[in-house]
């Protein structure tokens, strides 16, 4: 079994229950004569909470935040009573019904003064004093906001309420988690911090134990994964964790191999890792001998004269590297011990040019996690394959099967719909950015659970061919066009990756009650699986926004981030090893003289 299996469909959802129910007879005559008595008597005797509570109710509905909010105004309205006074709010509150009720009164008895003033003087007082009303209007007013907020909720069905929206703290709260990692601040006490949360201000987080089981990044955008993963590096260096990374050479994109490579040599400059290369085929300045070399201060005109080299999607962002010639004498060409990686916790560049050198970086890898756990030794470390798709599935098979019994952590980056799919099944946790093929779409919906859902918005959730534009919308989500049907010619994908095995999410709706193809239906109800997320939306996702799906250790989902990357940190002064104190001679000790001898 695999780590990506899908999650087993927790309890039926909600259905909408009405407090009078449907067969009562008379049932809409006995609501008509409840609303026009709460109506009757709000106009006698508090028509200033009626306002209110209509007002709140209304902001309610159309900005969609949660009832919380309401206690907003209710404190305004606490507040003002007790600086007011109980005593005086409440005869404020009281002083409209009695002139309605004395007005009445003299109507009813007979008095020769109820007619004298039209209208009378304790009408007039009354309506005077009605904006007194307003300290108990506003806690009255927003209870029952909240009331009927209630009954609304109690009377929809699970599936249809509206997804609420953010309100302003968690407005704030996004604005300064995402300023804090822009600064730099990539750490959280557990794992990484990828961006911010937008529904509610929280910062993304993804723990060193959910990435145990190995992480997949994937977008049809190579610049999205590259920043993705660069993150989880950046976050892995701070950690002191030790990094080996597999750089699959792409012939038919060698900037990008290039702009990778200098990211990469700038983010262990920054954190003061020293970077091994093995191999000649790099020029970096990237030190064996001491983390210090090449940190030279970096001014923006070098960066951009790095970026202009080539492959500036990811050097543009961290590009502080400087690259030398090739036969640089401080160039590594040395081949990497990586039992020393992980002993020194430094970081280490395996480039793999061909097939036979993935091979080999791939057996050097499963011999380390083989020593690792027979002397019992927990490796602290990350593999991070930026081309996933690049390498053989029986290599991936056996890196993802025996690295994380080690204590290294596999980060995978793929492109390809038909690797990303099959590479989705091995791993333990899924970041999946904006993808546009709808088997890859259907295949990582899965993973992210199931829920039931009518079966006649089965097939608009799963984005299917066929299903009726606008028939039926997500809550929280504008309706969306039917995404058309994937063309019957088959998608380029990589040689070294077998088929992919994408499971359907749903089909075409047919009537309620009726099973659908791969979507199996509750008996007795209209009631379908249907993924948490709808391939839809992983396909309708805009720049910079993601989807985290964990299944191991515990199932965990982040439905929509919004990812902010974090700048590298610089430094004033860097340390280089032969002036460490640790690398100087101990200072001489000379015995003291004793007195007399």
């Amino acid at each position: 079994m695999t780590l990506g299996t899908v999650p087993e469909t927790g309890a039926l959802p909600r259905r909408g229950r009405r407090l009078i129910p449907a067969g009562v007879p008379r049932r809409g005559e006995v609501l008509a004569v409840f609303a026009v008595t709460i109506v009757v008597g709000h106009l006698v005797f508090a028509p200033v909470t009626l306002v209110v509570a209509t007002v709140l109710a209304a902001a309610g509905k159309a900005s969609r935040w949660r009832l919380w909010w309401l206690l907003l105004p209710a404190g305004v309205g606490l507040a003002w009573l007790l600086a007011r006074g109980p005593g005086s709010a409440l005869a404020g509150f009281t002083a409209w019904p009695s002139g309605i009720l004395g007005s009445l009164h003299g109507q009813l008895a007979g008095h020769p003064a109820a007619y004298q003033e039209h209208p009378p003087a304790g009408l007039r007082l009354a309506w005077h004093s009605l904006p007194a009303q307003l300290p108990i209007a506003l806690i009255c007013g927003a209870a029952e906001a909240a009331v009927l907020g209630w009954l609304v909720w109690l009377q929809t069905d699970e599936w249809a309420v509206p997804a609420p929206r953010p309100g302003v703290l968690a407005a704030v709260r996004g604005r300064v988690a995402a300023a804090t990692i822009r600064a730099g601040v990539v750490l959280t006490r557990d794992g990484c911090a990828l961006g911010v949360v937008p529904a509610t201000g929280a910062v993304a987080e993804l723990s060193w134990d959910e990435m145990s089981g190995g992480l997949l990044i994937t977008s049809d955008d190579s610049r999205n994964v590259t920043l993705a993963s660069l993150q989880v590096v950046h976050a892995a260096l701070r950690r002191r964790k030790a990094l080996i990374v597999i750089d699959l050479s792409d012939a038919a994109d060698p900037n990008d191999t290039a702009g990778l490579v200098r990211a990469l040599t700038a983010a262990c400059l920054a954190t003061g890792t020293p970077l091994q290369t093995d191999g000649s085929t790099t020029g970096l300045v990237a030190s064996a001998d001491g983390a210090g070399a090449g940190f030279e201060e970096m001014t923006g005109r070098g960066a951009q004269a790095a970026g202009g080299r080539g492959g500036a999607s990811a050097s543009r962002l961290w590009g502080r590297a400087r690259e030398d010639p090739p036969g640089s004498p401080r160039a590594v060409r040395a081949p990497v011990d990586l039992h020393q990686v992980i002993l020194e916790r430094s970081a280490a560049r395996l480039p793999a040019d061909s097939p036979e050198e993935a091979a080999r970086a791939s057996a050097d890898l499963a011999a380390l996690a083989q020593h690792l756990r027979a002397i019992g030794v927990d490796g602290d470390g990350l593999v991070w394959i930026p081309r996933g798709e690049l390498m053989s599935a029986e290599d991936m098979a056996t890196l993802l099967r025996d690295a994380p019994a080690a204590g290294l952590s596999v980060l995978l980056g793929a492109t390809s719909p038909a690797a990303a799919a099959d590479l989705a099944g091995l791993v333990g946790a899924t970041l999946a950015l904006r993808v546009t093929d709808p088997a890859l779409a259907s295949r990582l919906a899965e993973l992210t659970g199931t829920r039931m859902v009518p079966a006649s918005a089965a097939a608009a959730l799963a984005g299917m061919a066929g299903a009726p534009a606008g028939s039926w919308s997500p809550p929280g989500m504008p309706t969306m066009p039917a995404f058309p049907a994937p063309p019957a010619t088959a998608m380029p994908r990589a040689t070294a990756m077998p088929p992919a095995t994408a499971m359907p999410a749903a089909a075409s709706a047919q009537a309620a009650g009726t099973a659908l193809p791969g979507v199996p239906a509750m008996p007795g109800t209209d009631l379908m699986r249907c993924p948490v997320i709808p391939p839809r939306t992983l396909r309708a996702l805009r720049r910079g926004e993601f989807v985290l799906a964990v299944n191991v250790p515990h199932r965990r989902l982040i439905a929509l981030g919004r990812f902010i990357p974090a700048r590298l940190p610089r430094r004033a002064e860097p340390p280089h090893r032969d002036k460490s104190p640790y690398r100087e001679a101990p200072p001489s000790w000379t015995a003291p003289e004793v007195a007399g001898s």
